[in-house]
């Protein structure tokens, strides 16, 4: 594949900070982080992206000989260098409370999945569980489908396609330590893409609150999973998921100064005070936890 270069968008983007974030997940499977390099399967490539100057370079094996449009588009969107923030900061600034919180992640990218299928699946294993259990969960769902690919001491895995998900049996699916409702949720959505009752890529370009109603109409798909879904896939927040406990610890701790109550009530009243901004402050928060409670982890 040829070189691709991605330049850098006009307002804040801090590439480095991706790579922290990265950093802190705790079993690396889909994204790895190897010396100042990104690698990803990216179109079913495996790439590595790395800033150089104002641009963000792709470069691939020479396994990797996908459409370079293709790449391009779907790099862009993984990478969030198609979301603008620059309204949001300008609006965090003006409240103190906020702006502590968000300034130390200024130029984050607001990075997403390739498909709404994959946000909805990984978003199903997280569900009523720790964030770094669903991590090693969803590396052994991907470990199901591919041996992955070296990058230094970590492996990189692609995705499984809903075709190869819906051909698996539910036993097959235990060693995610998941319930059995959560299991067949996976399945059958997956079931339900292949065989073409559910058009889940077509849910992103709707706007997100027809996206939220239309995936709260999956069995198995809740709030929180759905507005987490847009957000991953889509890269928008509209929404708060104030039952998100994590979040609770998060705005307890960056708004309240870690005293109170961790509570929705507490959550929708401390955020709802953002208006249209709520639900990217509270994904904010979230980034915010990720980064001062995690510390980097080596593959």
């Amino acid at each position: 594949m040829r070189e691709i270069r991605l330049p850098l968008p006009p307002y804040a983007y801090n590439f480095n900070l991706l790579l922290e974030f990265v950093k802190r997940i705790a079993h690396p499977a889909r994204l790895v982080v190897e010396g100042d390099a990104l690698w990803r399967f990216t179109d079913g490539h495996l790439l590595s992206y790395c800033q150089s100057g104002d641009e963000i370079i792709v470069r691939g094996d020479s396994r990797a000989n996908g459409d370079p449009d293709s790449i391009e588009r779907i790099s862009r969107q993984c990478l969030g260098l198609c979301c603008d923030l620059t309204a949001f900061y300008e609006f965090a600034e003006s409240d103190q409370s906020l702006w502590t919180v968000v300034a130390p992640l200024h130029g984050l990218p607001i990075f997403c999945t390739e498909t709404v299928f994959e946000a909805l699946i990984t978003l199903v294993i997280e569900q009523h569980i720790s964030w770094k259990n669903a991590l090693r969960y969803q590396r052994t769902l991907m470990r199901m489908f591919n041996e992955g690919v070296s990058v230094g001491r970590a492996k990189v895995y692609d995705f499984p396609s809903p075709l190869q998900l819906a051909a698996v049996a539910p036993a097959d699916m235990k060693p995610l330590k998941i319930t059995n409702r959560r299991i067949d949720t996976l399945i059958d959505v997956a079931k339900a893409v292949a065989g073409g009752g559910l058009d889940l890529e077509a849910i992103s370009q709707m706007e997100p609150r027809a996206a939220y109603n239309r995936l709260i109409t999956i069995k198995g798909v809740g709030h929180w999973t759905a507005n987490n879904a847009i957000g991953r896939a889509m890269g928008e927040y509209p929404f708060v998921s104030q039952n998100d406990v994590a979040l609770q610890a998060a705005a307890r701790c960056y708004f309240h100064g870690g005293e109170g109550d961790k509570s929705a009530n507490m959550v929708t009243e401390t955020l709802g005070a953002y208006g249209e901004y709520a639900g990217l402050a509270g994904h904010f928060a979230l980034l915010r936890w990720v980064l001062d409670r995690y510390p980097p982890i080596s593959p």
